[in-house]
């Protein structure tokens, strides 16, 4: 489909309702919304180092097999990360929610007072005003956690 004989790249694509593909960007870099420091919480190993280990043609096997955890098994537990865009479209400032802050699976965020107070129309799914981190055992509880962030309102 890209016409890529070696390497990797980072499609990003949206589904319409009647199942048209549409892709938003194709660029040469690894996966983007830090799908790499998620992985690296969640299994203790460097994405980026294992990326450089796979595209090296001098490395064997067994040393692909020693560098990579075993998927699910070997994990500490499940990691991710939720993209604030705000709700409003006026805001004065930064406001984390209680049940955000206080949830044991929260672990940091980065999101920084506004700049102005109008908010633009958001441009894209990944177009977003900073990330919130999470962290716990439960990947269902995780799952639900970060699809309420949706409702809640990161700037008043």
């Amino acid at each position: 489909m890209f016409d890529i004989d070696f390497g990797f790249i980072h499609p990003e694509y949206f589904v319409t309702n009647d199942g048209t593909m549409y892709f938003g960007e194709v660029a040469y870099r690894p996966p983007g919304f830090n799908a790499f420091e998620l992985m690296e919480r969640a299994y203790g190993f460097n994405a980026y180092q294992g990326l450089v280990l796979a595209f090296d043609p001098k490395a064997t096997q067994e040393e692909l097999d020693a560098f990579f955890p075993t998927p699910v098994k070997d994990a500490v537990g499940h990691a991710g990360c939720f993209g604030v865009y705000p709700r409003r479209r006026v805001v004065s400032e930064l406001s984390l929610p209680e049940e955000t802050e206080n949830d044991p699976y929260f672990e940091f965020h980065e999101l920084a007072p506004p700049m102005e107070t109008k908010v633009t129309k958001r441009t894209a799914f990944g177009t977003h005003w900073g990330l919130v981190y999470f962290f716990g055992e439960d990947p269902h509880r995780l799952r639900d956690l970060l699809k309420a962030q949706e409702e809640l309102d990161f700037y008043v």
